[in-house]
């Protein structure tokens, strides 16, 4: 059970998504580090990004150094600043909200299991879609990346039979047809592991593929949070297939919605969106 604090301090607490966090310790550190007492899974958020601290009975939120800048009320935290219920906290492009806690003994608003600490799911700050040059660019560069990556998969394969056709002897006895066949098999299941990673597990944990992240995008669902999930990464990845299917007409719907969205966006309650800037809230969606 969370210790109540003192009774001239207002019990507070942090909402991130729809998870909720007691701040009655006199430091709670937020960051990527595993250390951190709030862990954010999220690339715009530093290693150690930010700290709330009890000062006798004023809460004061710190920003430690951070990359892409602690904001309050959409103004960036320079200095230590006094924060009270009701105020909106900006860590990289995750928001976050102070509330006043229902009760001051943690029930209903205790910390979160360290499992769910994990795999924090909690809102981005509202950002402007993605247009079409962005997502073709984002798609072409994932098609090339992972092109390039899938040769260390297939590696031992490709090996195998460069080496039976240009270094073994005339009369050394190549490699059987069932070797051959083993080793394409576990390729292949290397292949698939490599693959799902590199999107499903990119979707899913760290806001979008490789290509996306390296272009400053994010990809979030239909409430703006991210990671979005494995769930709703395989359903993207299957609306993929759809969207395939259609010869690529469904990622034409991209320039002519005000969302940006393709059809497998549509299908799988997605949206592809810039990153909050490094130095200010995001401009408005025009």
């Amino acid at each position: 059970m969370v210790a109540s604090p003192p009774s001239d301090r207002p019990a507070l607490r942090l909402r991130l998504g729809e998870l909720t966090f007691p701040l009655d310790e006199e430091k709670t550190v937020i960051g990527r580090s595993r250390s951190c007492d709030i862990r954010l899974r999220e690339d715009s958020v530093s290693r150690l990004h930010a700290a709330f601290v009890w000062r006798d009975a004023r809460l004061v939120l710190e920003d430690l150094g951070s990359s892409n800048g602690t904001f309050l009320n959409g103004a960036r935290v320079l200095e230590p600043r006094d924060v009270a219920a009701g105020d909106v906290v900006r860590f990289g492009a995750l928001r976050a909200d102070l509330e006043l806690r229902e009760d001051a003994t943690g029930s209903g608003a205790g910390p979160a299991p360290r499992a769910a600490r994990r795999d924090l799911s909690s809102e981005v700050e509202a950002t402007r879609p993605a247009g079409f040059g962005w997502r073709l660019l984002a798609a072409a560069l994932d098609a090339v990346m992972f092109a390039l990556g899938t040769a260390i998969p297939f590696a031992p394969l490709l090996v195998t039979l460069l080496a039976e056709r240009y270094l073994l002897a005339a009369d050394a006895l190549p490699p059987s047809p069932q070797l051959k066949s083993m080793l394409a098999g576990a390729c292949l299941t290397l292949w698939l592991v490599y693959a799902f990673f590199y999107f499903v597990h990119g979707w899913a944990q760290r806001g979008g593929s490789p290509a996306h992240r390296l272009l400053g995008l994010r990809l979030v669902d239909w409430r703006r949070r991210i990671p979005i999930g494995y769930s709703r990464a395989l359903l993207r990845l299957a609306a993929g297939v759809v969207t395939l299917l259609t010869l690529g007409l469904g990622f034409l719907l991209v320039p002519f919605r005000r969302d940006r969205k393709a059809l497998h966006d549509l299908l799988a309650g997605t949206m592809v969106v810039h990153r909050a800037g490094r130095l200010g809230p995001p401009r408005p969606t025009a």
